[in-house]
C-alpha cells in the first residue's frame, strides 16, 4: 500500500485528484490539507510515502512547505501538481527538494506513473513538462560549474552529456555531437547513474540542476 498526502488549496482539483487515486486499489489517501502551513503543522503525526503537492497556495506555498518538510523528514518523497503558469516556481521546487512534476492537466493515468515511479526512489517530469522545467532554469556561473565537476571528479564527456540530456537531446543526437557510438552514450549514461544515485534522466537532470553541474 502506497499512502499519499494531498495538498491543494482549490476544492475542484483537490475533488477530482482524490476520485483518480481513489480508483487506484494499493493507493490510500491519509491525509489531505489546504495550504502547506496546515501540513507542516501535521507532518510529525503522520505517516506517508509520498507527498503530493499544489506549488502556489495561499498562507503557505508548495516551496516553503517541502524545504521545512524535508528539514524535518529528509526522506520523504514529494511530487510537485503544477500547472503550466508555475514555471517560474519550477527552480525552486527542485533545489528544495522535489523529486517530480506533474501537470494538472496530464492524462490521468500520468498521476499513478508519477507516484510509482517516485515511491521506488526514482524522479518523475511530465513529458510536456520536462522542456519547459528546462528552458526555465536560470544560467549558472563558469566557475561555480568547474568547481563542482572537479569535485564530483566529473569527466569531461559526463559534463558534456549532462548538458546535452538537460537541452533535451536524444541519445543518438549527444552521440552525434560526441562523435562516439550511441552505446558509449548509453555506457557512459549508466556509469553516470550509478556516480550520481539517480535512476533515469530525470534523475540526472534534477541532479545536474541542483548541483549546478550545467549552464541551461
Amino acid at each position: 500500500m502506497i499512502k499519499i498526502i494531498l495538498i491543494e488549496d482549490l476544492p475542484m482539483i483537490k475533488e477530482g485528484i482524490k476520485l483518480l487515486l481513489n480508483r487506484v486499489d494499493d493507493f490510500k489517501i491519509v491525509a489531505e490539507f489546504s495550504n502547506g502551513k496546515e501540513f507542516v503543522d501535521e507532518l510529525s503525526d503522520i505517516d506517508t510515502d509520498i507527498v503530493l503537492t499544489d506549488i502556489d497556495m495561499p498562507v503557505m506555498n508548495g516551496i516553503e512547505a517541502t524545504q521545512i518538510a524535508l528539514s524535518y523528514r529528509p526522506d520523504l518523497k514529494i511530487i510537485a501538481l503544477s500547472l503550466y503558469s508555475d514555471r517560474k516556481f519550477y527552480y525552486k521546487m527542485v533545489t528544495a527538494g522535489a523529486k517530480g512534476f506533474v501537470l494538472k492537466q496530464s492524462p490521468a493515468n500520468e498521476l499513478e506513473t508519477a507516484i510509482r515511479e517516485v515511491a521506488q526512489g526514482g524522479n518523475y517530469f511530465s513529458p510536456d513538462l520536462l522542456r519547459t522545467v528546462i528552458v526555465e532554469m536560470q544560467g549558472i556561473e563558469k566557475e561555480i560549474i568547474k568547481e563542482k565537476t572537479e569535485l564530483l571528479k566529473l569527466s569531461d564527456r559526463e559534463t558534456s552529456m549532462l548538458q546535452y540530456l538537460c537541452q533535451g537531446l536524444s541519445n543518438k543526437e549527444i552521440a552525434d555531437k560526441l562523435f562516439v557510438s550511441i552505446r558509449t552514450i548509453e555506457t557512459s549514461k549508466s556509469r553516470l547513474m550509478q556516480k550520481t544515485n539517480t535512476r533515469n534522466n530525470a534523475g540526472l537532470i534534477i541532479w545536474a540542476i541542483k548541483n549546478k553541474i550545467v549552464s541551461i
